[in-house]
């Protein structure tokens, strides 16, 4: 059943039937539904408040999306079916046909929504919220039976202490309470009032089965036409993990096998520049960017790279991966690229930074394999492996007749298939290790310099830059041979294609440069602009910085752009001394509007903005610049249409937007427009419970940075069940940044609380002060800017998420509500409704131990008395209810800590007879179920001595304690029993008033419903009642002496003469003759502690009425013979004797007194020869007792 069903009005519907669905999907994946309880209590409990339990093993994501989606709380927030039928799980979509409306399901959502204090907070109505008193009536008017145990709504155990009945002494009693709210989980349900739910849900059904109008008629003809089509019959359900959502779209072809030359330099390529980034990053395709989007090398357009007919040099895609230089990574990494975990979530600065922020791929595109085999060769093709291997004289000569030919006369085609042979050879590490610290290298920095020939200048500059791309490291020498200058010359060439390679081949060697470590992680030079030499002989210059950069402004060549860009990328994640080189006006202008051009590829865009990121990581301050072309609400428009990478780059410029807008010189200029971007919120929301890792973190940082900035974030967010569903699923999540970043936003959330509460307060002392009287209507009217009313409701829903509750409450947050509280004691407008969450505020705190033992002082001395003052004369029974339930589970959890603390047991004896027994009697006269509360509180303070009979016999309400026994016992719950009990126990209750009450016959029948019931909780505090009114009965004769041994047969003992005050006795005890059979039943009883006090009461009634007694105890011979028999077995032995005792005594009474009665002689002889066996017993009480029990059976006549 469907969480509403168990409320007040609740209906089925469609939510509730795909509730159901989710149900059976569930468990047609997991094998067992998701919610479970033994028993019907624990399941309603489940169903209400526990979140649905992870789906076991891999399930796809949109699996968990759509059970998540089935089984939300809040109906008005579960999936609907336009939603189901077009759901990303389903491979075919179902045709949605039109659905009749619910004019009553409609109602009931109406309804629930009035149970909130402002509009906001009725949207998505807590799940765990309180049900209104008026739910927890039966069709009388009373509370129902099922009701009846001695565990309450929140799984607490009555604890009893110093009733001589026998009851569990103190120390057990609070252990057993302590045990079982340890074990129960589902104690933590806040407010949800198990007492009545199985009514309600019965009651609703009985509605529905008497064709209450809670939907309305089907149109004619609908019936059939409302069925679900499935356009593919064949269509399967794949609950499996979706690898087809890990596909990449790459256009040209990058994620094409490498050619077996890449196959071979693979296990080289994990080194060099990578090995100082994370692992994970390293042993990902170089194409393969974050969240598993796939960016090309090469933009859309391949024609403009491999058209030419004099030379094939086409853009083709990486190897494997990158390759980095391996003497780079022995001067240590600090490209700020490892995460690391032990970072404080403090600083969201650096909380928010994901490794692949930084991930860095190839600039220059890799050759494909069938471009570059087999050229036709004036030399003889020396296979790649005999390259390498080649001794020092041999590699000579081959690299002199190499260098002939491409120094010679020789013509143009022979020297292009040189160095396409040479490219073949540069896709192994070694090979392009020895090719670029060689002297073929300075031939080709010469060739490019001088050729004339474009096609031959294309074809060296792309071998350039794969020799640099693939090589493991570069002798420094090479920084004296000039090719950088040429690679500069080459940018400048008339030529698209040689700008296009020049800008790769010059992007893997700057690349290089900036992963010297002179300037990693330090702070940039006083002017960024001064050309930097390093200590290995590179020299960086400030125009060659500004040539790149101006290759992004508008009107350049696509490609050699999307190869600025990427060098830029690489080279702004080796910290910020590189980020502050290309820090500018025009470059933030120009990545700017590639980021946000329409007519630009998608790589070009998402490398533009990874170039922005980094910028702005650096270099803080430059946000300014970039909010100023990129408005944040366009930004943050972007998160709902873009791709998994543009999210994160839109996340990461959003975060740093925010934690820079400090800097802003004007602010709300840049920021407020946020508000007016409707998606933002739902999309944000979306990010969280379905993104990936990155994505979810991101998202978390970005909201918990929106309320830090604007509290009125606040209810968007957290007055929606998704969010804080999301976030406490995420708890489970074992991605140790998503833990990072959940943390971060936890910390962040929770530390606007206390600044909220004191705005709240000085609103309402404003209010009180009447500097706001122009100002009228409910609560809601007053959610202006000009007053924080409309946000405490996100208090009340923090409270309610356990990653919320711990971090939220403090001991400065309790203050601020105790403070709260005294001020709701005081009229001002819209208090009711405030009061109301401020009181489910505080029901929701009580819940926690922890919270109430931590500070305790603060309970004591200021909240329970203002729960008190709250309830006094408040109309609204729901605040009365509220303030009663909240005192009820403080106390508790006190009574139930032990404690040596004097001062605290003084003032937990003054609130209790200072601020609780006075409205007692207002209590027991409230709505239900606040009488029931009430009775349990008092029992509990009288059983721990904090309330005296005294103090209730003052009150004059010992006969309305005893009502419940002259009305219908079926409504009687187990603390009015206990409250008699206690008072019947009590020797400071005359005798006389007990007498006067009249209600002996009304205890023993109770006695005989809740056996006959088999009420289980009533059995035990009903026959302490019992033994309570016997004990009174007699110990007022002189000469008593209580002993809980029979000593009915002992010497001495005569019932004749004996004395007693009248004025003493309890005139109808002897009402309870008529109940010695049910008292034998129970003396027979498994449970050893029933069986003990029903035999007590037998030997108790035989002395206080002992010819009632006999007649009732001889026409149950029979019940006495099965008791007699069990001696074998586990019976007490003390039980034994006291029948013993009762049936000797009782033959005893039939003769003297001369009784007629109808007693069967086989009875008689069945009885005879079992105390024959008795008589034998190895425990001498036993055989005394049967001894004499035999004597007196002697006496009686067999013709009887």
């Amino acid at each position: 059943m469907a969480p509403e069903l168990f409320q007040d009005g609740g209906v089925h519907s469609y939510a509730s039937d795909l509730w159901a669905l989710g149900c059976v999907l569930y468990e047609c994946y997991a094998g067992n539904p998701p919610f479970v309880g033994k028993e019907f209590t624990r399941l309603v409990k489940s169903i209400l408040s526990d979140p649905t339990p992870s789906l076991p093993g891999t399930p796809s994501r949109p699996f968990v999306n759509l059970i998540n989606s089935l089984l939300v709380k809040d109906p008005a927030e579960r999936i609907q079916w336009t939603e189901l039928c077009g759901h990303a799980f389903f491979s075919t979509k179902f045709t949605s046909l039109p659905l009749p409306p619910q004019p009553a399901f409609a109602n009931m959502i109406e309804l629930l929504s009035r149970l909130y204090l402002s509009e906001r907070n009725s949207d998505n109505p807590s799940q765990n919220k309180t049900p209104p008193k008026h739910r927890e009536k039966d069709s009388r008017g009373g509370p129902k039976q099922d009701e009846n145990s001695v565990t309450g709504s929140r799984g607490y155990d009555t604890p009893v202490k110093g009733i001589s009945s026998g009851r569990k002494t103190q120390t057990k009693a609070s252990s057993k309470i302590v045990e079982e709210k340890q074990k129960d989980p589902s104690s933590n349900t806040r407010g949800v009032n198990l007492l009545r739910l199985s009514r309600i849900a019965k009651s609703n059904l009985q509605r529905e089965n008497e064709k209450e109008n809670y939907r309305r008629p089907l149109p004619n003809g609908s019936e059939n036409e409302a069925e679900v089509k499935i356009e593919n019959t064949d269509m399967e359900l794949d609950f499996n993990e979706n690898t087809e959502d890990e596909t990449h779209d790459d256009p040209d072809g990058s994620d094409s096998p490498a050619c077996p030359e890449d196959k071979m330099s693979a296990p080289n390529q994990h080194q060099g520049k990578l090995e100082q980034m994370d692992n994970t990053i390293k042993q990902q395709d170089a194409s393969l960017m974050v969240n598993n989007t796939a960016v090309s090398d090469e933009t859309r357009t391949p024609d403009l790279e491999s058209s030419s007919e004099d030379n094939k040099v086409g853009a083709t895609p990486p190897s494997v991966s990158p390759q980095f230089k391996t003497q780079r990574v022995k001067e240590g990494s600090g490209c700020a690229l490892d995460f690391d975990t032990s970072r404080s979530s403090d600083d969201l600065s650096q909380v928010l930074w994901h490794p692949s922020d930084l991930s860095v791929k190839p600039v220059m595109p890799s050759r494909k394999a069938d471009k570059v085999s087999n050229p036709s060769l004036p030399i003889d093709a020396i296979p790649v492996l005999d390259f390498v291997k080649m001794p020092k004289d041999q590699l000579d000569t081959v690299n002199n007749r190499i260098i002939t030919i491409l120094n010679g006369n020789t013509a143009i085609s022979e020297k292009q298939n040189v160095i396409r042979y040479l490219e073949m050879l540069s896709f192994n590490a070694d090979a392009a290790n020895i090719l670029t610290n060689g002297p073929i290298m300075l031939v080709l920095i010469k060739m490019l310099r001088q050729s004339k020939a474009s096609a031959l200048r294309v074809q060296l500059a792309s071998l350039m830059g794969l020799l640099i791309r693939h090589s493991n490291f570069i002798d420094d020498d090479l920084a004296n041979s000039g090719i950088l200058a040429s690679l500069t010359d080459g940018l400048r060439d008339k030529q698209d294609k040689v700008r296009r390679f020049s800008m790769a081949a010059l992007g893997e060697l700057l690349f290089y440069i900036s992963t010297q470590n002179e300037h990693k992680d330090s702070n940039p030079p006083e002017s960024p602009s001064k050309d930097s030499r390093f200590s290995s002989g590179w020299q960086v210059s400030s125009p060659l910085i500004s040539l790149v950069s101006s290759i992004l402004r508008k009107g350049e060549d696509d490609v050699t752009q999307l190869y600025a860009l990427r060098t830029i990328e690489n080279i702004c994640s080796q910290g910020g001394y590189w980020a502050a080189r290309f820090i500018s006006h025009d470059v933030i202008s120009n990545l700017c509007y590639i980021f946000r051009a329409a007519g630009k590829q998608e790589s070009m865009r998402l490398t533009a903005g990874s170039c922005l990121v980094r910028l702005v990581r650096f270099n803080p301050p430059s946000i300014q610049q970039v909010v100023e072309k990129l408005p944040l609400r366009d930004t943050a428009s972007a998160l709902a249409k873009g791709s998994p990478r543009e999210q994160q780059i839109c996340l990461n410029l959003l975060n740093m937007a925010m934690l820079g807008s400090h800097m802003f010189t004007n602010n709300g200029r840049h920021v407020l427009p946020l508000a007016e971007e409707k998606n933002i919120v739902p999309c944000l929301i979306s990010l969280v419970e379905q993104g990936s890792e990155i994505l979810r973190g991101k998202a978390l940082i970005f909201v918990a940075l929106l309320c830090k900035n604007g509290r009125r974030w606040l209810p968007h967010f957290f007055c929606s069940a998704r969010l804080l569903s999301a976030v406490d699923r995420l708890v489970k999540e074992k991605d140790s940044y998503v833990q990072q970043c959940l943390d971060g936003f936890v910390h962040v959330v929770a530390s606007i609380i206390p600044g909220l509460l004191d705005v709240i307060t000085g609103d309402i002392q404003q209010m009180m002060g009447g500097r706001r009287q122009g100002q009228s209507g409910p609560l809601t009217s007053r959610a202006t800017p000009k007053s924080s009313f409309h946000l405490f409701p996100v208090v009340y829903h923090l409270l309610g998420s356990s990653s919320f509750k711990r971090r939220v409450v403090t001991n400065q947050v309790l203050q601020q509500l105790a403070n709260l509280i005294k001020l709701a004691e005081t009229p001002f407008q819209g208090r009711d409704d405030f009061q109301i969450t401020l009181l489910r505020v505080f029901e929701s705190l009580a819940e926690e131990h922890s919270v109430i033992l931590g500070s305790p002082n603060i309970f004591i001395s200021e909240i329970l008395p203002g729960l008190a003052v709250v309830y006094k004369g408040n109309k609204d029974g729901d605040a009365r209810f509220l303030c009663l339930k909240i005192m009820f589970d403080v106390m508790v959890i006190f009574l139930n800590e032990p404690t040596e603390d004097e001062e605290r047991s003084v003032a937990l004896k003054s609130i209790s007879n200072i601020h609780f027994l006075p409205l007692y009697p207002t209590l027991i006269e409230d709505e239900d179920p606040i009488p029931m509360y009430a009775q349990k509180l008092l029992v509990m303070l009288i059983e721990f001595n904090y309330i005296k009979i005294p103090d209730i016999l003052h009150l004059k309400i010992v006969s309305q304690c005893f009502e419940f026994l002259l009305g219908d016992l079926s409504t009687a719950n187990v603390n009015n029993v206990m409250l008699c009990l206690a008072l019947a126990s009590a020797s400071e209750l005359e005798n006389k008033i007990l007498s006067q009450l009249k209600v002996v016959r009304r205890i023993g029948n109770l006695l005989e419903f809740v056996y006959a019931k088999e009420m289980e909780d009533f059995i035990e505090p009903t026959l302490g009642l019992c033994r309570a009114f016997l004990l009174r009965s007699v110990a007022n004769r002189k000469g008593f002496i209580y002993s809980k041994e029979p000593a009915l047969l002992g010497d001495g003992f005569c019932d004749g003469g004996i004395i007693f005050d009248q004025q003493q006795c309890i005139r109808d005890i002897m009402d309870f003759g008529s109940n010695v059979g049910v008292l034998l039943e129970m003396s027979k009883s498994r449970e050893a502690n029933i069986a003990d006090i029903a035999s007590e009461c037998i030997i108790l009634l035989l002395r206080a009425a002992p010819r009632e007694a006999t007649t009732g105890f001889l026409t149950n011979l029979p019940k006495v013979s099965l008791i007699l028999e069990s001696w074998r077995q586990d019976i007490s032995q003390l039980v034994l004797q006291r029948m013993l005792h009762a049936l000797g005594f009782s033959c005893r009474q039939y003769l003297s007194q001369a009784m007629i009665l109808s007693i069967p002689i086989p009875e008689i002889s069945r009885i005879e020869a079992i105390i024959s066996e008795l008589k034998n017993s190895p425990t001498p009480g036993v055989a005394e007792a049967a001894f004499r029990a035999a004597l007196e059976l002697q006496r009686l006549p067999r013709c009887i």
